[in-house]
C-alpha cells in the first residue's frame, strides 16, 4: 500500500482515484445520494470526429442514463456529444457538492492507471444560457492517449468521468456563484471532451491547456459514457417529522413565497435549519429570541423545519399550498 500511495503522491495535484485517501469520489450507495436523474435528452457526436463516415455513437439511449448508477447501462455520447438532465425541483447552491456524475471507467490492472473518458459539466437556470465548471487537466499533452493507455485521476479536476464505474465525480455550485447567483439550477449538461491533441479537433481546459484523453475510437460506444447523475443531500437522510411540542411554525400550509414565523416556548437562543424534500439544507440561522420570521421560497411539496435549543431538537413539516 505504501508503494501505491507514494506513486499517487508523487503525481498528486487534485483528488486521487476512488479508494485512495483524499479522493472525492461519491459511491453510488452512499447515504448522501438523495435522487437520481429521471429526465434526460441528448445529442450524440460522431464515433470519431475526424471521420464522419463511421457515423454517430450508438450505445444506449436516454433510459440508460436514468436512475441509479450501474443499473440501466450507459449512454455513449461520441465526440463532442451532449446529454442534459432536467430537475423539476431545482438545485440550490448549498454547503458542499450538490450533485455527482457517474461514468463507467475502470482500472487497468497492475498499472495504477485508469481507462477514463472525460466530459465538461455545465449548468443552467433557464435551459438557454449554460455556465461551465472550471476544469483542469495536468495530463501530459505531447503524446496522444490511446484507447487503453490509461490516465491518472489525480491529474484531472472539474471534469466528469475521472472515477471508475460506481463512483461519481462531485460538483459544487459554489464554484459558479458569480454566474448563477442565488437562482436554482434546473439543467445539468454533460459535454464530451474530444481528447485529441490534433489542433483541428482538440479541447481545452480552463487554463488553455489541451485535454488529452483516449482518442480516436472506432467503437459505437465512443466518447463519454454517461451512467447516471445523482443529487446529493447535505445530511444523510431527509429528516422525519417528530414531536414538535414547544415549537410553533406558521403559516402552514405556506405559499410559494412567504414569510415563515417560528416560535419556541422557551425564551432562549436557538438554531434554525430548513430542509427541502430531498434533504438539502436551504437555510441555517441562529436566533437570540424565541420568535422570528424568515423568508421562504421553494419548489417542492414540503419543507422540514428543525430547531435546536438547549440540547433539545424540535422538528416539523411545512406543506406547500
Amino acid at each position: 500500500m505504501c508503494g501505491i500511495l507514494g506513486a499517487v503522491i508523487s503525481r498528486a495535484q487534485y483528488a486521487p482515484a476512488a479508494g485512495i485517501p483524499g479522493s472525492s469520489a461519491i459511491y453510488k450507495d452512499s447515504s448522501i445520494v438523495a435522487f437520481w436523474a429521471d429526465s434526460i435528452f441528448f445529442n450524440r457526436g460522431y464515433i470519431a470526429i475526424n471521420d464522419s463516415s463511421l457515423g454517430l455513437a450508438s450505445v444506449g439511449d436516454a433510459n440508460s442514463a436514468k436512475g441509479k448508477a450501474l443499473e440501466n447501462g450507459v449512454l455513449s455520447l461520441g465526440d463532442g456529444g451532449t446529454a442534459t438532465a432536467f430537475f423539476q425541483q431545482g438545485i440550490f447552491n448549498l454547503s458542499g457538492p450538490e450533485f455527482a456524475i457517474f461514468e463507467n471507467g475502470f482500472e487497468l490492472t497492475g498499472s495504477y492507471k485508469y481507462h477514463i473518458e472525460l466530459a465538461y459539466v455545465e449548468v443552467s437556470t433557464d435551459g438557454i444560457k449554460y455556465y461551465r465548471f472550471p476544469n483542469h487537466s495536468a495530463t501530459q499533452d505531447s503524446i496522444q492517449t490511446g484507447n487503453f493507455d490509461g490516465m491518472f485521476p489525480e491529474q484531472i479536476d472539474g471534469l466528469a468521468g475521472k472515477y471508475i464505474a460506481g463512483f461519481g465525480t462531485p460538483f459544487d455550485l459554489e464554484l459558479l456563484k458569480d454566474s448563477i447567483g442565488n437562482k436554482p439550477v434546473y439543467y445539468i449538461r454533460v459535454r464530451d471532451v474530444v481528447g485529441a491533441l490534433n489542433d483541428s479537433f482538440c479541447s481545452f481546459d480552463s487554463d488553455g491547456r489541451k485535454i488529452n484523453d483516449p482518442w480516436p475510437s472506432s467503437f459505437a460506444s465512443s466518447g463519454f459514457d454517461l451512467d447516471a447523475i445523482a443529487l446529493l443531500n447535505e445530511i444523510e437522510t431527509v429528516l422525519p417529522e417528530s414531536n414538535n411540542t414547544g415549537l410553533n411554525v406558521y403559516p402552514n400550509p405556506i405559499n410559494n413565497e412567504s414569510m415563515l414565523s417560528i416560535e419556541l416556548a422557551q425564551e432562549s437562543p436557538f438554531d434554525i435549519y430548513v430542509y427541502n424534500a430531498i434533504g438539502q439544507c436551504l437555510i441555517k440561522s441562529t436566533n437570540n429570541i424565541r420568535k422570528t420570521s424568515i423568508p421562504i421560497a421553494f419548489n417542492g411539496n414540503f419543507l422540514i423545519v428543525q430547531c435546536k435549543q438547549n440540547n433539545r431538537t424540535f422538528t416539523t413539516k411545512v406543506i406547500r399550498q
